[in-house]
């Protein structure tokens, strides 16, 4: 799939959400898109995910039942602990049910931590 492509089949996916998620999802996909210009989309395991190299995703998301989940980095879901407090977190993943919920300069340094730490892994 082409760049294009992915963020068309992205827009598909939000538009099949319930009501209730498609702008919580659509707001979480501008704010990574906008931390990180050079991120690419597409899909892994199923859901939305995005990309600054080749061979790493630095995160993923999907709507639930009862809450929308953002996938990332393990060390660095960890080192963000207190950030996070309010949230319901499992090892990888930061659960909300609505986008007003999210601590937004937390989630960004995380997405910027995590696309250098990536980047710094392929070229080394």
């Amino acid at each position: 799939m082409t760049e294009n492509q992915n963020s068309e089949a992205v827009e598909a996916y939000i538009q099949t959400l319930p009501d209730t998620y498609q702008e919580d999802v659509s707001q979480l996909r501008m704010l990574i898109l906008d931390t990180l210009p050079e991120a690419r989309e597409t899909f892994a395991y199923g859901m939305p995910a995005v990309t600054v190299t080749d061979d790493d995703i630095v995160c993923s998301y999907k709507a639930q039942k009862h809450y929308i989940s953002l996938y990332m980095d393990v060390a660095v879901v960890t080192d963000h602990a207190d950030d996070l407090a309010a949230l319901n977190c499992g090892k990888s993943c930061v659960r909300f049910r609505r986008y007003e919920q999210l601590p937004e300069e937390a989630i960004r340094e995380m997405l910027r931590e995590t696309a250098v730490k990536q980047k710094k892994a392929n070229t080394e």
